[in-house]
């Protein structure tokens, strides 16, 4: 370990320097309490702060997909309302040409029983 030597001053030299009281600040650590404590307070309010928009960006993305989960739900309801239509156009359909087939039958029968009657 190295250690300056200095060398301890006379008592003539102590006599003959000009010497002045300074002023000492009385220590006041409740200063450094309230700097601690408004840096602490600082940073609360800006991690609250970066909650508070990490929060607001997930009900953002939530609400984003909620929107376009109930678009693909009503998509799904005018296809399956479509599908329906459709399927109740054919029924109606199917019976209408059933119904013809069944009056063509008919009318080839009697065609047939007028033919063999002659």
């Amino acid at each position: 370990m190295l250690r300056l030597k200095t060398r301890k001053p006379s008592t003539r030299e102590l006599v003959r320097a000009e010497h002045r009281l300074l002023a000492v600040r009385p220590a006041r650590p409740w200063r450094w309490g309230i700097a601690v404590l408004l840096c602490l307070i600082a940073a609360l309010l800006f991690l609250r702060d970066h909650e508070n928009a990490a929060h607001e960006q997930r009900v953002a993305g939530l609400l984003a997909e909620n929107l376009a989960l109930q678009d693909a739900l009503e998509r799904g309801r005018l296809q399956r309302q479509e599908a329906e239509a459709t399927q109740a156009q054919l029924l109606k359909r199917s019976a209408q040409l059933s119904a013809q087939i069944e009056r063509l039958q008919t009318d080839l029968a009697f065609f047939r029983q007028q033919k063999k009657a002659r």
